[in-house]
């Protein structure tokens, strides 16, 4: 019934730094806090037998590296699942802050299971566009630079908008002169971004050119076009259905507890909440608040799908990385 492989636990929503595409910082400091998932309930769904074969922790909503519980979350993982792989994105904004946590994080999960990504939408002009916190460029580089020395995993990641999308290959030389990896994702729209009323909708002159370009770079391998094509499709408004393994083969936890099969965090799909069983995964994986929803994902009844983070998927022209 499950194989869950990755999980997505949402540290924290608290995120104070402003972007234009992303609303999360809008959200009430104060209110975005409350009732956070304990971590003792986290700690007891690595007693679940579905999580045999799970070793792929995303960390990752607001900023998830300013919450207090950061580095015990990281530690309870390794501790429970020592192989594990660490994954988390950044706004790179913090530099000392960024790598005081990450050295503390190295205590307890090796450097080459650990995996920071630092948003970075392109070079200095197109970036301003993007990301509105004073100096965020300059912070950028210089949390590069510290997180290096660590010797971790590190990658930029460019998010292609309308603002940006020629410096494609800017992202791809910057990563190779830096030494370190890169990730180009797409525009997208939910709930929990809170942008859903700004719909990305491209010409077909601008998708052939971003398409060019992602060709140029080498990016559109067999692994990474099914991907493209899924937001193409969204930007065309033709979205196809296709068949979708969230829930069995991957999960989402909110930093409140709440589980659901993908990040779009959709109330119909919530599956249960942790608090309610004490931690116990399994119980609320068998109850049929869960298996009713595993039922609506199968019979496509939360299609046609725009969540471009969503892994565990096969279109009708590929897989997606997850089921690489």
């Amino acid at each position: 019934m499950y194989k869950i492989e990755d999980i997505n636990y949402m540290v924290s929503l608290f995120c104070p730094g402003e972007c234009v595409n992303c609303n999360i910082w809008q959200y009430d400091k104060d209110e975005i806090r409350k009732d956070e998932l304990d971590l003792t309930t986290f700690e007891n769904i690595f007693k679940s037998k579905y999580l045999k074969d799970t070793n792929y922790f995303d960390l990752t909503a607001g900023e998830s590296q300013l919450s207090p519980k950061y580095v015990d979350v990281v530690k309870t993982i390794s501790t429970n699942k020592p192989h594990a792989f660490i994954h988390t994105n950044i706004s790179g904004w913090y530099p000392k802050k960024h790598f005081e946590v990450t050295k503390e994080c190295l205590k307890y999960v090796k450097k080459e299971n650990f995996r920071l990504d630092i948003s970075l939408d392109g070079s200095e002009n197109n970036y301003k566009k993007i990301r509105l916190v004073k100096n965020g460029y300059g912070k950028v580089q210089e949390s590069i630079k510290l997180l290096k020395s660590l010797g971790i995993k590190l990658r930029v990641t460019m998010i292609v908008y309308k603002d940006n999308y020629e410096d494609i290959p800017w992202l791809v030389n910057f990563a190779k002169e830096n030494d370190i990896g890169y990730f180009i994702g797409y525009a997208r729209n939910a709930g929990l971004l809170q942008n859903k009323e700004n719909k990305y909708l491209y010409t077909d002159d601008e998708l052939s050119k971003i398409e060019n370009l992602l060709t140029d770079v080498k990016w559109l391998d067999e692994r990474r076009k099914p991907n493209w094509l899924w937001a193409k499709s969204i930007y065309k408004d033709e979205v196809p259905y296709f068949n979708c393994f969230m829930g069995k083969r991957a999960i989402v936890i909110d930093p409140y507890g709440n589980v659901f099969p993908c990040n779009e965090l959709l109330e119909s799909l919530k599956m249960g909440n942790l608090k309610d069983y004490m931690g116990n995964l399994d119980a609320l994986l068998e109850s049929k608040q869960a298996q009713d929803v595993l039922k609506k994902v199968e019979n496509k009844d939360c299609q046609p799908c725009s969540m471009l983070c969503a892994h565990k998927i096969e279109f009708p022209w590929g897989k997606q990385v997850g089921l690489q």
